[in-house]
């Protein structure tokens, strides 16, 4: 995923964002439907079970970014 952001946004892009893939400490997979280090940026991938649970939940996250009800520091 960082190899095709590099190629698409470039190197300072890239370097930015988090481990895409694999699990957390908390056995959530790493950077995917969650903050990627780059704000206004998130990578979302996966099954179809995966994309249907997640996008809602980033959803509200984005409508309350916009919306002025958290920021990127409470993600």
């Amino acid at each position: 995923m960082r190899s095709t952001v590099r190629k698409i946004f470039g190197d300072g892009m890239a370097s930015a964002l988090k481990p895409v893939w694999g699990f957390d400490e908390e056995g959530e997979l790493r950077g995917m439907w969650r903050r990627s280090g780059q704000d206004g940026f998130w990578f979302m991938g996966g099954n179809f079970a995966l994309a249907r649970y997640y996008s809602r939940l980033l959803a509200l996250q984005i409508k309350a970014l916009e919306e002025g009800l958290m920021s990127y520091d409470d993600l």
